[in-house]
């Protein structure tokens, strides 16, 4: 259907167009800066060529607009991977580390035990990550 409806309306286009220069053929001098003249074309002529250089223009700057576009969107893209690849690495050592509790007493070397007396005379494991820290919780 959308098919037919072009070419409706190019047939009427061009309609337009052709009715457009029989309506306005006479012809025109046109004048150009320090004194150059043409030599005399139809009026439909000039606004035709004036109409296709336009369109072309038009679309010499989509073009370079699309391209410009189209290079930032694949530098984009690419700083996108990049920056999903550091993610994924990111979590890949979160999950091989330990969360929680765990995570804030494990050291360099991983958790450790340590016996610490309790004041009832019973002896109660505690995970601490360095023996400074240990000392801390003592003072």
């Amino acid at each position: 259907m959308g098919i037919y409806i072009k070419a409706l309306l190019l047939i009427i286009l061009l309609f337009a167009a052709i009715t457009f220069g029989t309506q306005n053929a006479e012809s025109v001098q046109l004048r150009y800066y320090f004194g150059l003249a043409s030599v005399p074309v139809p009026l439909y002529l000039v606004l035709y060529v004036a109409i296709i250089v336009g369109m072309i223009a038009g679309m010499a700057i989509g073009v370079s607009t699309r391209s410009n576009l189209k290079r930032k969107a694949k530098k984009l893209e690419r700083a996108n991977a990049s920056l999903r690849e550091e993610l994924d690495k990111i979590k890949e050592v979160s999950e091989e580390e330990p969360t929680g509790p765990e995570m804030a007493l494990a050291g360099p070397e991983g958790p450790q035990t340590k016996v610490i007396p309790a004041t009832g005379g019973e002896e109660v494991e505690n995970q601490t990550s360095t023996d400074d820290e240990s000392e801390r919780q003592d003072s």
